[in-house]
Order: structure tokens, then sequence, then C-alpha cells
């Protein structure tokens, strides 16, 4: 229906303004005439050529300019042709082509604003209003949708914060079992250094002890053996002494009370001696 809308427009157009070409000279009619036969051919570049050489040679003609927005129109060129409108009065015709290029362009509200406008200057146009009820249709369309898609964008971005923070609350979970495991496995560590520590000072005393006690055995084997000696030398001095008969027991008390004897003469006599010596000499 809108494109149907826009090819009756754009004949109504050529068919509206025939009479307007005798204001202009014959070379102009003649680049109009070409431009109005490209565009019925649909070869719409060429009628811009033809359009851009008759504004050349005047600038001021109306039909030129109009059918000149009408070939950038239907070659997509929509904003070069709502500049071409805009230069022209804003009559029906040029805010219904207005509001078509807008409507091309999906800015819904400015197309819906020139339909407004043009049916404001002719209230029974059709096409107008038809064009208008598409146009509030489709604005409403995009305005659901974008706000479908702010929606999605929203739920997205919570998405993504929310896998962030899992994100950040798992490193952060596994960052604090690593130092847990680190310290756990450093305070074993120095557990079992600790307990490797008091192990070899155990063995390091039982050595000592067992040290002592090969000492202590070995003096008392030394002293056992001692005594061994002792006892086997005293054993065989006892061995080799003969033994004393009753006579000669007897004979060796006599000789030696015999001796004692003489020795106490003896003394005697050289304490007398010596008494005799130091008597003092009689002063006579």
């Amino acid at each position: 229906m809108l494109t149907y809308v826009l090819i009756v427009c754009c004949l109504t157009v050529f068919n509206l303004d025939v009479s307007a070409q005798n204001k202009d000279n014959g070379t102009v009619r003649k680049f109009i005439r070409d431009g109005n036969k490209s565009y019925t051919d649909s070869v719409y570049s060429s009628a811009e050529t033809a359009y851009r050489d008759a504004l050349d040679e005047n600038p001021r003609s109306l039909v030129a300019r109009f059918n000149l927005g009408n070939s950038l129109f239907k070659q997509d060129k929509f904003d070069e042709a709502i500049e071409e409108y805009a230069k022209l009065s804003k009559d029906e015709s040029v805010n219904y082509n207005i509001g078509n290029s807008y409507l091309k362009k999906e800015e819904y509200e400015k197309a819906i604003e020139a339909y407004k406008e043009s049916l404001r200057k002719n209230p029974s146009d059709f096409e107008a209003k038809s064009n208008l009820s598409y146009a509030k249709k489709k604005l409403q369309q995009q305005q659901q949708q974008n706000q479908d898609n702010q929606q999605n964008q929203d739920n997205k971005d919570n998405q993504n914060q929310d896998n962030k923070d899992n994100q950040d609350n798992q490193n952060k979970d596994n960052k604090d079992d690593k130092n847990k495991d680190n310290k756990d496995d450093k305070n074993k560590d120095n557990q079992d250094n600790k307990d490797q520590n008091k192990d070899n000072q155990d063995d390091k005393d039982k050595n000592k002890d067992n040290q002592d006690n090969k000492d202590n055995k070995d003096n008392k084997n030394q002293d056992d053996k001692k005594n061994q000696d002792n006892k086997d030398n005293q054993s065989d001095n006892s061995k080799s002494q003969p033994k004393m008969s009753k006579e000669e027991a007897n004979y060796i008390l006599n000789a030696v009370e015999s001796n004692e004897k003489n020795t106490r003469e003896k003394v005697q006599k050289i304490k007398a001696e010596k008494a005799s010596k130091d008597q003092p000499e009689k002063n006579w």
C-alpha cells in the first residue's frame, strides 16, 4: 500500500506541474522532459541528472526541484530528498513527500508530523491519512521494540554483573581456600619439623644414654676385671706362700722378742749417754 501511494504521489506531481513548465524556457523544459522520461522508465539516476541540469539553467524552477526530490527518493537518498523538498513552499504535496521520506528512514515521529501538516492543508487526502495511520502503528512497534531491547539489555547487564560477582566470589573463595591450604601445609610442615626435631633429640638422648650405659658397662667390666685380677693375685699370693710349722712360728716369735729386747737396751744406752753429756760441768 505504501509503495503504491508513493508512486501515485510522484505521478500526480508530474501531471500537476506540466502547466508550470510554461514558466521555464525551452532548455529547462527540455531537461525536465528528459528527466520525466527517465523517471517513467525507472532510470532514476538519469532523471536526477536531467533535473539538476534544469536547475543549473533556472534555480527557481519549482518543477525541476520537486521532481529532483522525487528522483532522489526513488534512489533511497532520503536525506537529500528532504533537503530538496525543504527548499520548496510547504504545500500538501511537499509535506506528504517529506513524510514519506521520514517514513522510509523509520523516523516515525517526524513522518507523523509531516503527514499531519499535509492533512491541515488538504484534510481529504486519503493517502496522507493512510500513511499517517501506518506511521503511528510503526512508531508504537518501534517504541515497544526499544523497550524490549532495553529490558533485554538490562537483563544482560544484570546477568553479566551477577556472573562477575559470582566470579569474584569464586576467585575470593579459591584464594581463601588456597591461603588456608598453604597455611595448613605450612603448619603441618612446622609440626612435622618440630616432631622431627623432637625425634632427633630423642634419638640423640637415646644415643647418649646408650653411650653412658656402654661406658658404665665398660667401666663395670674393667672394675670387675680388676677385682677379679686382685682376687686372683691374692689367691695366687696365698697359694704361693708355704704353710709355716709350729716350731718355725715359735722360732720367729722368739727372734722378734729378742730383737725387741736388744733394741730397747740400745735405746736406753743412747739416752743415758746423751743425758750425761747434757749435764753441766761442776764449777769448782
